[in-house]
């Protein structure tokens, strides 16, 4: 792909969506490759032309175990509740989304990510560094102002009681008196 080989690449995301309807499974199952796949969804809305019943969107996956897990994604009614933002829901292929309830349509939009094989953003060891990191930074950075006994931060509205022991780091500390 663009003179680039799978190991420098990072990871790849596109866009998921599919459409259910009462009686018809849809299952997301990426062909096997050396690639690593996740699924995450962001929302499950009705369709203009639903009718007005109650839709209940039932999801089957696996557990750490391989165990099959069935569980309630979203329910749905067009007049009260026509969406619900899932906000990142992670699934770990093979995933397998019904209808439980009502006759559809029922959307499902979301973002596939595939992870190739020489990608190191998601390994846990470079994560933990960089946040060593950030400590190590924000451990050198000085002091901005010493709160004195009579200040509040208006960012937190924590009363600083002791002149060490806050500072705010916005700057945006009132007195009091």
């Amino acid at each position: 792909m663009n003179g680039l080989d799978d190991e420098q690449m990072g990871p790849q995301t596109f866009l998921y969506g599919c459409q259910l309807k009462s009686g018809k499974d849809v299952v997301f199952n990426p062909e096997e490759d050396e690639f690593e796949h996740q699924l995450d969804l962001r929302m499950v809305c009705v369709d203009s032309d639903t009718k007005d019943e109650l839709h209940i969107v039932e999801v089957e996956g696996q557990d750490t175990e391989g165990q099959k897990v069935k569980a309630i994604l979203a329910s749905l009614k067009p007049s009260t509740l026509p969406s619900v933002c899932l906000g990142g829901f992670a699934i770990t292929p093979p995933a397998v989304f019904r209808l439980k309830a009502g006759s559809g349509p029922v959307h499902i939009s979301g973002q596939h990510l595939v992870i190739m094989g020489g990608d190191q953003s998601f390994d846990e060891e470079e994560e933990e560094e960089e946040e060593e990191e950030e400590l190590q930074t924000s451990k050198k950075r000085p002091a901005l102002v010493p709160a004195l006994k009579s200040q509040v931060c208006t960012c937190t509205g924590v009363c600083a009681q002791t002149p060490v022991s806050y500072n705010c780091l916005i700057m945006s500390c009132t007195t009091l008196d």
